[in-house]
């Protein structure tokens, strides 16, 4: 029977998270509070993972990413990229991917994407340049990016405190730079020589 409402409450959330007509903290909380009154989970079950400790660095993240967009930061970004990207659309690319690929090995890269777009888009349309040719590799740069550290990206993060659980030794902050650096370097190369023609 707690499969089927299992089952039966996942496809609610689907489709309201289709519909976009409920915001999704909205709807969590609401598929957290049903999971509770059907008795599929106890109280102490639904709560426990708001003091789990992956919880507590991904709000970390959030709150060193705001800090860093309201301070003036990325403002300063901006104008720094200008400097580098003068020369042309390749240059501005690589600007763009080496800079965001950087930030979001120390940021979460959602939130990298979003407070690097106005300063990427202040650029492109300085050196009339169309906002289609960047803003696609400032989105797979700022994944990329993520791949580097283990603060890079939440999955990263929720790896590494599930394997703590199941008795293994947690990822370094910098253990996955070696792979990361290299899958950053060929999205690059691959954005300025295949990439740009597809865009």
């Amino acid at each position: 029977m707690q499969i089927a409402i299992v089952l039966g409450l996942l496809a609610v959330t689907v489709v309201l998270f289709a519909t976009e007509k409920v915001p999704v903290d909205v709807i969590t909380l609401i598929m957290l509070i049903a999971l509770v009154m059907t008795g599929v989970l106890t109280v102490d079950q639904a709560f426990a993972g708001f003091s789990d400790a992956i919880l507590v660095i991904l709000a970390s993240l959030f709150v060193i990413s705001g800090a860093l967009e309201r301070s003036g930061v990325m403002d300063a970004l901006g104008a720094r990229l200008h400097m580098l990207a003068r020369g042309g659309t390749n240059r501005l690319v690589f600007a763009v991917m080496a800079t965001v690929g950087a930030m979001s090995a120390f940021a979460n890269n959602t939130t990298t994407t979003a407070v690097f777009l106005p300063p990427v888009l202040g650029v492109a349309r300085k050196m009339k340049v169309s906002p289609s040719k960047v803003l696609m590799p400032l989105a797979y740069a700022s994944i990329l990016g993520g791949t580097c550290t283990l603060i890079g990206t939440s999955t990263n993060v929720a790896v590494s405190g599930y394997i703590v659980r199941h008795g293994m030794r947690p990822i370094g902050l910098f253990e996955l730079a070696p792979i990361g650096l290299v899958i950053v370097a060929v999205g690059i190369a691959y954005m300025l020589l295949v990439g740009r023609h597809l865009l």
